[in-house]
């Protein structure tokens, strides 16, 4: 019993020696290191935004068959071989609200509103993407790299 005993109060000594302690050192290292990756965040955040689009092109089989301007709320109903979808424009954002097919993925995709956005309705052969008026405006026009 009594190496048992001698065992423990030597752990007990090892714990106390090696008990870490904070200092205010340590403390201004974490919010330097809090501070300096939420203003890294922000910037890029700010750097990678995306360009809005004004326009809805939605296509058919590969035909367009509608533009729609997006600053104006509506809903229009799509058919294709006796099948139907809804998409509705609220607030500069387009969606599919409802369609009749058998998977409804389209109804679950998340509004669009920026350019180069998509949604599609594979059984409906349905394609919407998000276009802008103004060329320049358009990320598929601007350089993304210089490889020298």
């Amino acid at each position: 019993m009594p190496k048992i005993d001698n065992i423990k109060i030597k752990m007990i000594n090892l714990k106390s020696r090696y008990k870490m302690k904070i200092k205010k050192a340590d403390i201004f290292v974490i919010i330097f290191l809090l501070v300096f990756s939420l203003a890294s965040s922000l910037i890029i955040s700010r750097i990678t935004s995306k360009d809005r689009g004004n326009i809805l092109v939605i296509k058919q089989d590969s035909k367009v068959i509608k533009k729609v301007p997006l600053t104006k709320d509506q809903k229009f109903k799509i058919e294709y071989k006796g099948h139907y979808n809804i998409v509705k424009i609220k607030d500069g954002k387009a969606f599919v609200s409802d369609a009749d097919c058998s998977d409804k993925i389209c109804t679950h995709m998340s509004p669009i509103s920026d350019v180069g956005e998509t949604i599609i309705c594979l059984p409906h052969r349905l394609y919407l993407e998000v276009y802008s008026e103004n060329p320049k405006d358009s990320r598929k026009d601007k350089i993304d790299k210089v490889i020298r």
